[in-house]
């Protein structure tokens, strides 16, 4: 790897971009911050609910969403740090490694979306489980009725 990748002193950071005026400084750092933080949750959320419920079908989609996301937040991380740390190779890998990572989640979720279509949403569940407990229901009720009847046909033959 040329050793020019990670030579920050040609550039300047971020910051002399905005002039380092405060308000716009606070502005942009504010800003990143609380989607940094806001992506690093979503992840933690993901891995949480995998944890929780590990029945869930393709759930590594749910891993490659995940990474795509933390390193959604880290690009947004690096330019916090860009504001003072010129620091462009670094962000500019991250960059790519998200790029990649969206790119393969993009092209892997969409031939799942029939068969995530598919699966049966909690309301079919339920209402085909009403239907089969009525059907119960008729097939006893027919048994008894069935009963009665081989019972008085014994009763009048006797």
């Amino acid at each position: 790897m040329p050793d020019h990748l990670f030579d920050m002193h040609p550039y300047m950071p971020h910051g002399q971009c905005y002039l380092w005026q405060n308000d716009l400084l606070l502005l942009h750092v504010v800003s990143d911050t609380l989607i940094v933080l806001s992506y690093y949750s979503i992840p933690f959320a993901l891995v949480y609910i995998l944890k929780k419920r590990q029945d869930i079908p393709f759930s590594w989609i749910y891993w490659l969403f995940g990474l795509f996301i933390f390193l959604c937040g880290t690009t947004h991380l690096l330019s916090i740090w860009n504001v003072w740390v010129p620091d462009y190779w670094l962000s500019g890998f991250v960059k790519l490694a998200t790029a990649i990572s969206s790119i393969t989640t993009a092209a892997l979720v969409w031939p799942l979306v029939p068969k995530i279509l598919a699966i049966p949403s909690q309301a079919q569940l339920v209402a085909a489980n009403s239907a089969l407990a009525r059907e119960i229901e008729n097939h006893k009720r027919t048994e008894q009725e069935l009963r009665k009847l081989t019972l008085a046909m014994q009763y009048s033959s006797s």
